[in-house]
């Protein structure tokens, strides 16, 4: 079943181009705080990961230092003492050289950190993503809200058309004798009640307005300007199939490309090689030194000699630190853990959700277009009763409001559908602009 929802979705701005929902969305992904945000989490993570692997490498310094004494001292080491030549004392102290240490094995520790920035890192990209997506699934809400309030701003102009005509109507039959001045003072009573709903429908549209140009960055003014074309859904056939079957397609295609979801378990695989981390930092290290020194005075007198090391070191006693850092890494992956189920039901419970408000829309929808076309057939026999003056005014005033009232609501209806679809594409994680490109079609 093809259904074309017939939606106003693309801005011209004064003096420019026609700005489609693509190019809004390009827009805010581009500027707005959410996403970079993100991002500069993502560059975080790469630094510290860059950091975690650096560990692994040797290390290589080159030291130099001058030092004055009050007294004379020894200036070069003794490696023995002969009488002939005895130790060489001065007040200054000339010191260079370069050294070099590398941890050897150290029961994984620095394997154990390198995993759990690389996970984090991977965890902060699937963040961006769902930065993305879900600014995505903003802006083009946004961006239909403003729709909804023209459309319903519309119906309500179509309904002060209508009155400011009976208006005239009733006024000249009251001037003929035709009509008691009644039938005037109630269509000026249904002008003004129009007038009100037109003020709250206005203000609604500013809201939607500013709310869609923050997101585009653009000014509020030129939002409301903007020139709109329409939109419809091209696979509208999903609609009529939101079975059992589908529900559980939606799931298990959630489960492998939301990104939410993804970032759970990968912030959950970082949790695991925290603990790796804690646990680690209770084992011995193995490690190897050497340096090539140089040493004198300042007159000169320098001798040079080289050095090399093979240290080990383990903690005997920490008063029950390290037992604290792997009790709450301990604490830490199972937090993680119930992190990752919990964001598994909020997405089986947003698809629930979505497919019920996916289905209610599309069943308003197509009630409400044959309640627009009843109610418009009701307004025109109304009418001409009343012009024959075989009807009375309030039931013209009624059928009037009724017209009103499912249009506003069918404009509601098929947008809240689109609304629906967008969301579902976000919780499963399809929701890109080029989703939006070849899901919602553009017509100029």
């Amino acid at each position: 079943m093809l259904l074309a929802l017939a939606v106003s979705a693309t801005m011209q701005l004064p003096g420019g181009p026609p700005v489609t929902l693509a190019q809004v969305v390009d827009r805010a992904v581009a500027t707005h705080p959410s996403v970079g945000a993100a991002r500069a989490v993502v560059d975080r993570a790469h630094a510290d990961a860059s950091e975690a692997r650096s560990a692994l490498k040797p290390r290589f310094s080159l030291d130099a230092s001058l030092n004055q004494f009050q007294e004379p001292m020894v200036v070069l080491p003794l490696h023995g003492f002969n009488p002939q030549h005895p130790p060489l004392f001065d007040r200054s102290l000339v010191q260079s050289g370069v050294s070099a240490a590398w941890t050897v094995y150290d029961f994984g520790l620095r394997s154990a950190r390198v995993q759990l920035q690389e996970a984090l890192g991977d965890a902060a990209n699937s963040g961006v993503t769902s930065a993305e997506r879900q600014l995505v699934a903003r802006t083009a809400t946004a961006y239909v809200r403003v729709l909804t309030a023209r459309g319903v701003l519309g119906a309500h102009d179509q309904r002060i058309a209508s009155l400011k005509a009976a208006q005239a109507r009733t006024a000249q039959l009251v001037a003929e004798g035709k009509a008691a001045r009644l039938a005037s003072l109630r269509v000026d009573a249904e002008m003004q009640r129009a007038q009100a709903d037109r003020i709250a429908a206005a203000s609604q549209l500013e809201i939607a307005e500013q709310e869609l140009a923050q997101y585009a960055d653009l000014p509020q003014a030129q939002i409301h300007v903007a020139v709109l074309g329409s939109l419809a859904l091209a696979d509208t056939a999903f609609v009529a199939d939101t079975t059992g079957a589908t529900r559980a397609t939606l799931v298990a295609r959630a489960a492998t490309m939301s990104s939410e979801l993804r970032e759970a378990q990968l912030r959950a695989g970082a949790a695991h090689s925290g603990l790796a981390v804690a646990k680690a930092t209770g084992m011995p290290e193995l490690r190897v030194s050497g340096g090539y020194v140089d040493r004198g005075r300042l007159r000169g007198d320098f001798a040079a000699e080289w050095q090399i090391g093979l240290a080990a070191s383990y903690p005997l006693y920490s008063g029950g630190s390290r037992e604290s850092a792997r009790q709450r890494a301990m604490a830490d992956e199972r937090g993680a853990n119930d992190q990752v189920r919990l964001v598994q039901l909020a997405v089986e419970q947003g698809i629930d959700r979505t497919l019920a408000n996916l289905r209610e829309a599309h069943a308003r929808s197509t009630a409400l277009r044959g309640a627009v076309a009843q109610s418009a057939e009701v307004v025109r026999v109304e009418q001409l009763s009343l012009d024959v003056g075989s009807g009375t005014q309030s039931e013209y005033l009624d059928a009037e409001a009724s017209l009103l009232y499912a249009r506003a609501s069918l404009v509601e209806a098929q947008h809240a559908e689109i609304i629906a679809r967008v969301e579902l594409a976000r919780l499963v994680g399809d929701l890109s602009r080029d989703w939006l490109v070849r899901t919602v079609e553009s017509h100029q």
